[in-house]
């Protein structure tokens, strides 16, 4: 292969490792300082929960714009403007309560987006090697979500124990992201700047794809589990006797520990044969771990947790590599991909939202977290009854 015909795809690349870099401490971050934040902005116990469930909620409402975005823009100037927004609201978030939820809003919706769009990279750019490169973009995940709660208390700390630093701090590495997208954006499509997929209009709805209501089911129920620790866990830990610094390490500890599966499941999915095997081993983990943090000696707490970073990157990796085998297209993959991410993140807007009101009205943590196993058996279901849509793709 030639340098000049490799450009695109070493492009895209790093655009995917950029944009996965990008979706997860902006949201990580915040979790470790929910109280602090809750003290410095005057907000109640249900404030607090609604701020937790805004981006959650905001990746189903923004969902259904990605194809809309694509079209209008293309594909690479799409991210890059994107990224632009992520930043800016970032930066907007820590002026005060308002701000501090309006910020949120547009957060969440610039998050939505990037991650609907990102299967549709892989699928024009990266397809050959799709299950790696799913699992590359998967991992960078892990690795922005870790950094987000390992870093966020120490960083306040740091910045002389000002939350609104410490949240605006997060802008720079937003905009060295943005810089990237501007300088490689361009190249996917060999330099036209627009990113634009040509390709004949399907004449079948997306909505008729073999294999939506499945995937779209699986994505929404391990985002749901994810999205209720990563508000929550911190809580829970020092619920059980941990300090605000491990108590975000731990949160930390979750996504480092599920790094290798974030990498491995979707290589490994490129094979059909592994699939069913993945889905059961992902949803198992997830119960085992969400029965060990409820109900183990709080010794054990650091294991239960590994065990579900395992459980949570693996089936989250597993979800957007059965997006990129199932669309049945390049030209609806982003379609396909909103779909199912808008309806499957709407569904796990209850995660940040429904544990803290629970709590507040009585509910003990381990019957919460019993009600999230209860969500990974539908989770194992859901992944069982999409393999019958899925395609074979290389590895």
């Amino acid at each position: 292969m030639s340098g000049r015909s490799r450009r695109p795809g070493i492009a895209a690349g790093i655009l995917i490792v950029a944009v996965g870099l990008s979706v997860r401490y902006p949201i990580t971050s915040v979790s470790p300082l929910l109280d602090e934040v809750g003290d410095a902005y005057r907000l109640s116990r249900t404030a607090i929960a609604v701020l937790a469930a805004i981006p959650v909620l905001l990746f189903g409402v923004a969902a259904p714009l990605a194809p809309a975005l694509v079209r209008r823009v293309g594909l690479s100037r799409a991210i890059t403007v994107l990224l632009a927004v992520l930043a800016g609201a970032t930066l907007l978030r820590p002026l005060a309560p308002a701000p501090l939820f309006i910020g949120t809003v547009a957060v969440g919706a610039a998050i939505a987006l990037l991650g609907i769009l990102a299967p549709q990279i892989i699928r024009l750019a990266l397809s050959a090697r799709g299950g790696f490169w799913t699992g590359v973009y998967t991992t960078s995940f892990g690795i922005s979500a870790a950094a987000g709660a390992a870093l966020s208390v120490p960083l306040f700390h740091a910045l002389g124990e000002r939350v609104g630093a410490a949240l605006a701090a997060w802008t720079v590495p937003l905009l060295i992201a943005c810089a990237l997208s501007l300088v490689f954006g361009p190249r996917i499509e060999g330099g036209d700047g627009a990113g634009t997929i040509h390709s004949d209009r399907p004449r079948e709805s997306v909505f008729r794809a073999r294999g939506l209501w499945p995937v779209t089911g699986f994505f929404g129920c391990q985002a749901l589990i994810y999205f209720s620790l990563t508000a929550w866990l911190p809580t829970i830990a020092i619920d059980r006797g941990a300090d605000p610094t491990e108590a975000g390490l731990l949160l930390a500890w979750m996504s480092i520990a599920g790094l290798p599966a974030s990498l491995l499941a979707p290589s490994l999915a490129s094979r059909p044969r592994w699939r069913a095997g993945l889905i059961i081993g992902a949803a198992s983990l997830a119960v085992t771990g969400l029965v060990g943090l409820g109900f183990a000696p709080a010794a054990l707490m650091p294991a239960s947790i590994a065990i579900l970073g395992v459980a949570l990157s693996a089936a989250f990796g597993l979800s957007i590599a059965l997006i990129v085998f199932t669309s049945p297209n390049v030209a609806q993959t982003a379609a396909f991909s909103a779909i199912s991410q808008g309806l499957g993140y709407g569904a796990a807007a209850a995660g940040p939202l429904v544990p803290g009101l629970l709590v507040e009205a009585g509910v003990g943590w381990p019957a919460v977290l019993l009600m999230l196993a209860a969500v990974a058996l539908c989770e194992l279901a859901f992944g069982l009854a999409s393999l019958r849509a899925s395609r074979p793709a290389a590895a």
